[in-house]
């Protein structure tokens, strides 16, 4: 579910980094290429309201981890925008104007006139280190603590993710496990790695592999025409 003409966004751990460190513009993590040109338009025009599912208050507590909001939006207003947060975000809101709320986007709802205000939806994601990437978020504490004095769980989320209906993230090691994709009935495989081959052959599945180098100064969106026009 989603407040009414949002823009969702479902972020991994690497971008995020990247985003962190100055190394992609915000339209970059919008995936589809109509909000992407809807955002550019109206960012700096218009009022840019996020939420999550649940933040009351966007700054974190001392020697917490960065939310995703909070990284949001203070790039949003580094960049000009006229940014703010739903405070107690989709939870609260849902519960108040519910009549405001969909289950599906239904981009044909909006009025083709007057483009809404542009609202990015987020989940209560957070940055934290990833070993797969390469890099060391030093800065993070190892022992992190939520605002209510609750450990921020350590571990990261067991793969494939679900990004979008039918559209998963995964690793390596998801992309040679059959048991895995035939769970998940993925027969599509986008191979973002210059050196690790395609499993199978055979026809069962359809690959595309983009050379992209695992390294914080590597420029992802020049990749994404490619990507996007695959998936």
């Amino acid at each position: 579910s989603h407040i009414e003409t949002a823009i969702n966004l479902a972020i991994p751990g690497l971008m995020l980094r990247r985003l962190r460190k100055g190394n992609l513009p915000i339209r970059s993590i919008i995936p589809n290429h109509a909000d992407k040109e809807r955002f550019a338009t109206r960012c700096k025009a218009a009022t840019v309201l996020l939420y999550d599912e649940a933040t009351a208050e966007w700054q974190p507590e001392p020697g917490a981890p960065a939310s995703v909001l909070g990284l949001l939006l203070q790039k949003l207003r580094d960049d000009g925008c006229q940014a703010y947060y739903l405070q107690g975000g989709f939870n609260k809101f849902q519960t108040e104007y519910s009549e405001h709320c969909e289950t599906n986007v239904d981009s044909s709802s909006s009025p083709s006139g007057s483009p809404p205000t542009s609202v990015l939806g987020l989940g209560g994601l957070r940055i934290s280190s990833d070993c797969s990437d390469g890099e060391s978020d030093r800065e993070l504490p190892s022992s992190a603590t939520e605002s209510d004095g609750s450990p921020v769980p350590s571990s990261q989320p067991a793969f494939p993710v679900q990004i979008l209906p039918y559209l998963y993230l995964g690793c390596a090691k998801d992309s040679t496990n059959l048991d895995v994709l035939g769970k998940y009935g993925i027969k599509y495989i986008l191979n973002v790695t210059p050196n690790l081959p395609n499993a199978f052959h055979g026809g069962e599945f359809t690959y595309k592999q983009i050379p992209i180098s695992d390294h914080w100064s590597q420029n992802l969106s020049q990749f994404f025409p490619e990507a996007i026009s695959f998936i």
